[in-house]
This record gives structure tokens, sequence and C-alpha cells, in this order.
């Protein structure tokens, strides 16, 4: 079970004003692990833009708009005050915020009352709170001012829509943040990467509940549900924080819901604004009543935290293929696994059930996928009978993935615990895939595509019928540029159960030669290498699970884990790392 403490994911990130496209960042910067991370409390110092002064010339009041853009405000009524009245009541802040890599934008007149705009795009987030790397084809990244004069002042009147801000105003006044929706069965939580502004007081917790209520992303929106009636909003504008506690005060829809969907709603809340340091517990209220009777809940108590999609244990043990077969890894310790599966030494891959009760191993020659429950008199069972199997992956709904390199299309296969087979539509796929990694919750699959991209896909499940899955049509690459060779699932923080990150072993070249390397790509852009050299050498195999440490499998079939951001451990001969689920 996580604990309360605040993400600290430094990215590029984006506004909730805003919020956009609907994709994952492809980049961003590479942090070191072990370098100190900014307090919550401490990060962010508001900054004050200047309102145009009298006789300003037409080049003076572009660079002061933007330059009144560059500091979020709540209506960005300085930015307003550079425009014509017209204009200003037109122009939409909120539609999107644009990132370009310059200090400042460059500014040229044209004429009298023209002035050229160009920049270079970083990338921008839209109205839904989601980042894309690659500009907007339809906004151009530059275009003219028309200005007026207004009472004798020059004033704007064409300014385009949203935000344009710099690089190094995004990193200072915006803030990735997870928000908190369900699976489509409504058992687990599923993190949503929005972006928020830092603000100098409570208004992050206002900003969060509207998120909440607004829905997901539209990335996310085909693989996760919301307990929230369509139309639900808060009652009150905003979101008080009281020692401790956040008070959320819904519209009135909102207590037509039954038990079940009231205690989902608070859910909801609680996660995602629990991440602040200064909330503790929410107290969700309609017309003065809460909707859960009793205290204000925090996300660590019960009824609410059975929706933690992340339910390993901090002493989970590891499952590996050993000398003589499946082991589990306890403390360093290798102990082969009870029944025939511990006995399967020439299997190539192995993967575990969420209750670490059963497993699923690949043969030798890579044709069969073969399960058994950790027995004694267990029978070994055939599931799937293949051409070129890898990449074995069991999901918390009970399904068997894993990716057959000899089969047509993508080659992504998946079975029931029985052997029956699930149709999977992974059309949307332009190329076959390599590696693949279900995340916790099981919306969202991390895959290597043949030739080395690593790209992150939502899975789509209807929650009434098992028989068939489809690989939303607009999987996002994610991770910096390299060829990636292996993907597992992780979290940005070792105290926050959500899965947020994908561990990507990827081989880069540099002047200092080729390395394979664990990457930790969140899924808000973030991209952090651990410190120090890897022991392991050549890696060909990564294992990894939120809260619990990294694994790492070498060329020459040595396990090693990550002690800390530095320190790697070698643990023993074994191959194919994995933790339940």
């Amino acid at each position: 079970m996580r604990s309360r403490v605040a993400l600290t994911v430094a990215v590029l990130a984006t506004a909730a004003v805003v919020a956009g496209c609907s994709e994952i960042p492809t980049s961003g910067p590479v942090l070191d692990a072990g370098a100190p991370q900014p307090d919550e409390q401490d990060r962010y110092i508001e900054v004050i833009e200047a309102p145009p002064l009298p006789g300003m010339t037409p080049q003076q009041i572009v660079d002061g708009f933007l330059q009144a853009m560059a500091s979020y405000q709540p209506g960005y009524e300085t930015a307003r005050e550079y425009l014509t009245d017209e204009a200003a009541a037109d122009w939409d802040p909120s539609a999107r915020v644009a990132v370009h890599y310059e200090a400042n934008p460059v500014v040229e007149p044209l004429s009298e009352n023209t002035v050229h705009v160009r920049t270079t795009p970083r990338g921008e987030v839209g109205a839904d709170g989601a980042f894309t790397e690659n500009p907007d084809p339809t906004q151009p990244p530059e275009f003219d001012l028309q200005l007026q004069q207004v009472d004798g002042e020059w004033r704007i009147a064409n300014p385009p829509p949203g935000i344009l801000i710099s690089d190094f105003s995004f990193e200072r006044e915006y803030q990735a943040r997870n928000v908190y929706f369900f699976d489509p069965g409504f058992e687990v939580l599923v993190p949503d990467v929005v972006y928020l502004p830092r603000t100098a007081n409570d208004a992050t917790a206002t900003l969060l509940a509207r998120k909440v209520l607004s829905g997901p992303t539209e990335w996310l929106a085909p693989a996760v549900a919301t307990a929230f009636p369509d139309g639900a909003q808060l009652s009150i504008d905003a979101v008080p924080v009281d020692n401790g506690v956040a008070t959320i005060r819904l519209s009135s829809d909102a207590a037509l819901a039954d038990e079940e969907a009231r205690e989902r709603m608070v859910a909801q809340l609680a996660w995602t604004l629990g991440v602040l340091p200064e909330v503790e517990s929410v107290d969700v209220q309609v017309d003065g009543v809460r909707l859960i009777q009793g205290d204000p809940l925090s996300p660590d108590a019960p009824p609410l935290s059975g929706y933690d999609p992340s339910v390993l244990p901090s002493g989970t043990p590891l499952y590996a293929i050993g000398e003589t077969g499946v082991v589990s890894v306890s403390d360093g310790e290798m102990t082969p696994v009870p029944g025939p599966l511990g006995q399967q030494a020439g299997a190539s891959e192995v993967a575990v059930n969420l209750a670490a009760n059963r497993g699923v191993v690949i043969s030798a020659d890579g044709t069969t996928l073969q399960a058994a429950s950790f027995g004694e008199d267990e029978p070994l069972e055939t599931l799937f009978q293949g051409a070129d199997l890898v990449s074995p992956a069991w999901d918390r709904t009970d399904l068997v993935w894993a990716v057959d390199h000899g089969a047509e299309g993508p080659g992504i296969v998946v079975v029931r615990p029985d052997g029956q087979p699930v149709a999977v539509d992974a059309s949307s796929l332009t190329g076959d895939v390599d590696r693949l990694a279900i995340s916790p919750d099981g919306t969202r699959v991390a895959l290597v595509m043949v030739g080395g991209e690593a790209l992150v896909a939502n899975v789509v499940r209807d929650a009434d019928n098992d028989a068939a899955i489809r690989i939303d049509a607009r999987p996002q690459p994610i991770g910096p540029e390299g060829v990636a060779i292996d993907v597992a699932w992780s979290s940005s923080s070792p105290s926050w159960s959500a899965a947020d990150t994908v561990v990507i072993l990827l081989r880069t070249e540099s002047s200092a030669g080729e390395a394979v390397q664990p990457f930790h790509a969140a899924l808000s852009g973030q991209e952090t290498l651990p410190r120090g050299g890897l022991p392991a050498g050549n890696a060909s195999r990564v294992g990894a699970a939120a809260g619990l440490p990294v694994v790492l499998e070498s060329g020459d079939g040595v396990l090693y884990v990550q002690r800390s951001s530095n320190a790697w451990t070698e643990i023993g001969p074994a191959r194919s790392p994995a933790y339940p689920g």
C-alpha cells in the first residue's frame, strides 16, 4: 500500500487551465536519480508581470503581451490589457499551452501596425490537460499580430488562442499531476497524467478536483471509466484545505448516485488530491451532507485503499528461471517453486499471476505456453501453441499475454487461464511487436516494437466480456532516443503505488561508446537514468513493479537488483526476472 507522500515529477509540465492534446510526451529532461529534488512546498515563487505603459510601440506591446503569458494567472488579466477590448473578450487562454525553446520568441516589426512572431516549438498542452511533443500542424510556429490604436495606445487585435510560453517558464510555472479514474470494471484506479499550474495558495486542490470532474484525457478515455455522472461539477468553485482536510462540495446530481458509486467518487477525489502535502483527507459533500458517512477519508484508509491497483507489498518475492526451473527470490535467496514449474530448467521465460500461486513459462523451443499452480501434485498444462513465443505476462484480470514472432500481424497473443483464446485487435500498430508489459491496472500496455521503438498503448476492454481486447488506435512513443530492448512498469515514486512509469532497457550510443541502461520514463515526460555504472554489463531483460526494486538480467544470465539510485547488487545466475502480475 502506498503512503501519503507527494509525487515529485520534474517535467515539461503544462496547464490545467489548458489541457491539451491527448498524447503522452515522447521525451523530456533526463534527470540524475541521485540528485535532490525540490520540496513540494518550496517549489513556487510567484512572478507578477507588468501591464502596458503609456506610449509603448507596437513591438513593445507584443513583447509585453508575450511576457505577461510567461507566468500563470487565472484568466490572464494582465495579458488581456495588451489586447483591444474585442480581442480581450474573445481570447481564450485555456485553449492550449504552446511551449517553445527560445527564452523569448523572435519579434520583428513588418509595418507600423504588424509584428511578426517566430518560435521553435517544443510541444503543447491542449484543453484536456495532456501534453504532446509534436506541435499541432494547424498552429504554425510563426504568425503576424495586427495592432490597432485604442484611445491613442497600441493594442493587439488578433491574439492566437492559448498561451505561448518558453521551455524555461513552462517548467517553472506548471507541474505534472496524476488524476485518477477507474478501470472499466470499477475495481482499481488508473492514473491519468495532466498538467496544472504551480500555485502559491490552495488553488491546486481546486484545479485537481475540476480535472477529476471533467473526465479523463482524450488519449486515456477509451480505456477507463469515471464514477461521476455527466455534468457533475463543484457547487462552489473552490476546494478549501483546513487542518489537512480538503472540503469538496459537489453539485446535487452526485447525491442521486447509489452507495457504491458514491464511494467510488470519493476514491477518485481522495487519491487525486491525496498527493498534495497539505491534504491528509477529503470531505466530499452535497448540500452539506457527506457522500460517505463518517469522518473524512484519506486514500490509504478503508474502503478507499481497496482500489489500489498495485497491491504488491514490499516483501513480494521476485520470480525467475534458475538452474533447476522457476524460482522465487527473497532476500537474495533463490528457492524453487513447488510443483512442475520448479523443474522447468529449460524454460526460456516466466510470468506469475497476481496471487503469486500460479505461473506460466515458455518452453525452451519457444513454441509452447505452459502453466501450473505452485504445488507438489499440480499438473503442467499447455495453454497455447505458437511458433516463436516470447515476453509472457499475466495481467490482473487473469489473462495471459505473450508475443508470437512467428504469427501474422503484430503478434500479440492473449489467452484465458483455461487456454481459451481472446481475440486481439491490434490493427492500430504499424509494425510487429517484440516485447510487451501490461500495467498493473490492466488498462495500458508498454510495447517494444521490432526495430527498438518503445510505445505505450491503451488496452480497451468490455467490462462484461473478456472475449475480445482492442489496442487503441493511438499508441504513443515514450522514452529517449535509442534502441529499446525490454520494458516493465514501475512508479515515479517509491512511496506511491500508481504505475505511471515505464522502465525501458535501452541501448544508446555516445562518444563514450555503446551502453545498455534502464531509463525510467514517466508518462509525464520525465526520464531518469540511475547513477553509477551497472555491473550487469550488456543487460538483456528487466523486471520491475510499482514500489519494488528494478532487477536486470545481464547478457551472461546473472540477475542484479537495484538497491539504491547508484548501487546494484548481484543476486546470482538466473533468467527472466518477473514480479507477480
